[in-house]
């Protein structure tokens, strides 16, 4: 009578393929785990940047002499931009800085207050508007005059503050700069409503 059953070769056999495919499923969710990860990243840095542009331009575009009697923008660099705007429609022009820190995007935001009014660097609130620029030594902002028409080159640094009337604005990001996607670019530009003439 014949012995039924598998042979121990048989059985180390069959373990070993089963361990390969166990290992070959683990490796092919491991890739979809980081796809996934990469592709979030990449959405959310995306969404991060269209967000900041897109308020950037609205409080921008309405820019006013401040409550104090200051000129429409107070400060502007290729990192940096100090301008007065009404930004949550209350009558009040509040002083509005976008700036850069490190690699994040920042801004800050004063409400005029006292008698007589003031903008008190000590009452400013700070937002991070974007988390991971790409590269801060590249400018995000630049300054143009009345007579741009879409090639000229922008106004230099010191800006002459009261030649700019359109802003453009560029933000490139990178989460990880040594793994994939790529960075990412967005670019805008706004004319300062109050300063057309």
């Amino acid at each position: 009578m014949k012995k039924q059953g598998f042979s121990l070769i048989e059985i180390l056999v069959a373990l070993g393929i089963f361990g390969l495919i166990i290992l070959a499923l683990a490796n092919f969710q491991w890739s979809l785990f980081s796809q996934n990860t990469l592709i979030n990243s990449s959405l959310n840095a995306d969404s991060e940047m269209r967000s900041a542009l897109k308020k950037i331009v609205a409080e921008l575009r309405g820019a006013a002499q401040s409550d104090t009697g200051v000129y429409q923008i107070a400060e502007a660099t290729k990192n940096s931009l100090t301008f007065f705007s009404d930004v949550d429609g209350d009558g009040r022009r509040e002083q509005v800085r976008y700036f850069l820190t490190g690699t994040a995007l920042m801004r800050g935001l004063i409400k005029p207050a006292g008698n007589p009014l003031a903008y008190n660097p000590a009452l400013e609130t700070l937002t991070t508007m974007v988390h991971a620029i790409a590269n801060p030594n590249q400018a995000i902002f630049s300054y143009h005059d009345q007579n741009y028409s879409g090639s000229e080159v922008a106004l230099t640094e010191p800006i002459n503050i009261p030649l700019v009337r359109l802003v453009k604005i560029t933000l490139t990001v990178d989460e990880n700069p040594n793994k994939p996607p790529s960075s990412l670019t967005l670019s805008s530009q706004v004319s300062i409503r109050s300063l057309k003439y």
